[in-house]
């Protein structure tokens, strides 16, 4: 499929650029990529010329600890990068990418990444805002790791990640979500039904569905 300005516009590298400079950054889109759900983007150490932006899709990026567990940094979706972090320090890839939908992507060699900010001084204001949105959404993850109970930390996650207007939590699994509030597979499931008992959702065998939004939200404080 064709890349096309309209798509690059929802990419936050390229927010607030005119539409004769997409047509121009078009130029600089090395290939489109595509994934299946459960398949592996790029894992931690990797070695690539490329960054990706999301066209659609979700991309679940995590750290693997020596024995196999998981912390869950990030769900990205549509309009978000993937490997910056080599992009600009010129290392290895420094988390595990796998794919939790059929994804979409673009690839971009990291050094016409860098030939777009001195041509757009625009897209280096953009990456600038998505780098310190990362670091502050990491701190944030520390903080919430270091000192919240496991079941505050399910409470927000659940109220962040369900559809607005909807109340409906997307397909994760109960290993996901473990991952995701730093804890085991046990310990979310006795969570979920403790949440249930208290009337905040409903347990359904596809979907955690928010019974009572105001009930979750007690849960976090």
């Amino acid at each position: 499929m064709a890349v096309t300005s309209k798509t690059l516009s929802k990419m936050h590298y390229f927010s607030g650029l005119s539409p004769d400079e997409l047509e121009e950054v078009k130029k600089y889109i090395a290939f489109e990529k595509r994934i299946a759900k459960g398949q592996t983007l790029m894992c931690e150490d990797d070695l690539s010329e490329y960054m990706y932006l999301i066209v659609s899709g979700a991309v679940k990026v995590f750290k693997k600890s020596a024995n196999g567990k998981e912390q869950i940094l990030n769900i990205a979706s549509t309009g978000e990068s993937l490997n910056d972090v080599s992009t600009f320090d010129g290392g290895a890839c420094a988390m595990d990418m796998l794919a939790m939908t059929p994804v979409r992507l673009y690839a971009i060699k990291k050094e016409d990444i860098k030939a777009l900010f001195s041509k757009f001084p625009a897209v280096a204001l953009n990456v600038t805002g998505v780098l310190a949105g990362k670091v502050r959404r990491d701190s944030s993850l520390v903080e919430v790791l270091s000192f919240d109970q496991v079941i505050n930390r399910l409470a927000r996650l659940i109220l962040k990640q369900s559809d607005p207007g909807e109340g409906l939590l997307p397909l994760f699994t109960q290993q996901d979500l473990a991952a995701m509030v730093g804890t085991s597979r046990v310990v979310v499931n006795r969570s979920l039904r403790v949440m249930e008992e208290k009337g905040a959702i409903r347990l359904e065998r596809r979907h955690i569905v928010i019974t009572d939004e105001e009930a979750l939200k007690s849960l976090v404080s």
